[in-house]
């Protein structure tokens, strides 16, 4: 079995799908420490100026898990992200059917960061055509998995043998970051295989011009559609 994991994003981008396509089981590591920086909250679609920001009104608490985090539930969101979209996107012959889904997923009473971010994870990897079946960290209790297997908690390689072990995987498919940290000697260790992913980005035509790449995977299915959406994602070896 071939594994990757990640952790939810919000509206992730292109190459988030293209590792969830490429494995037999994709691990949605939500029990992972919230940053401020990454992207658990956020993503970017194409305003006529520009990359903009959609950020959704996270609160979290020091050291707090994603699956954790609350929303303000005094700020309107959902609203507000829905009509930036068709303001930007307004013209393409793709976007009144598209922001529907959208819009039956977007849970303006959310009151946790994943209930925002996991239903829309799995409206786009439907809309992209990946079946790959997900497994939310939180729900499969990957990280007390992770704890009782290695009760020192010494790394980041640890968890992910850890999550592996559980789940009965053997191969690893790591983003090009993981470079950085993981340890490919302690995974071979314990007899697991691990590739890195190299995604080129694609180009397509988007709303505006110069194209802007690492958008939110939306961009792509707004600009092109459901079918060419698929055949973009699937063309990338």
């Amino acid at each position: 079995m071939r594994l990757a994991g990640i952790q939810p994003g919000y509206l992730p981008w292109l190459g988030y799908f293209d590792q969830m396509r490429r494995v037999d089981v994709f691990v949605v590591a939500d029990e992972m420490q919230f940053s401020s920086t990454g992207w658990a909250h956020r993503n970017r679609v194409r305003s006529p100026d520009g990359a903009h920001w959609l950020t959704l009104p996270a609160r979290p608490a020091a050291r707090q898990a994603i699956c954790d985090v609350p929303l303000d539930t005094s700020v309107p969101w959902a609203a507000t992200h829905l009509a930036t979209l068709r303001n930007f996107y307004a013209g393409s012959p793709f976007a009144p059917d598209l922001l529907r889904s959208l819009a039956s997923v977007l849970h303006a009473g959310a009151t946790r960061l994943v209930e925002a971010t996991v239903p829309t994870l799995r409206l786009l990897a439907t809309l992209l055509g990946v079946q790959t079946p997900l497994v939310i960290s939180s729900e499969a209790g990957l990280e007390r998995a992770y704890e009782e297997q290695f009760p020192g908690q010494p790394g980041p390689t640890h968890r992910i043998i850890a999550f592996m072990k559980t789940l009965g995987a053997t191969e690893l498919l790591e983003g090009e970051s993981g470079r950085d940290y993981l340890d490919v000697a302690l995974c071979a260790a314990h007899g697991i295989e691990v590739t890195f992913q190299r995604y080129a980005h694609p180009l397509y035509a988007q709303r505006h011009a110069p194209f802007v790449s690492h958008l939110s995977a939306l961009d792509l299915l707004l600009c092109r559609g459901e079918r060419e959406a698929r055949r973009v994602l699937a063309s990338v070896p």
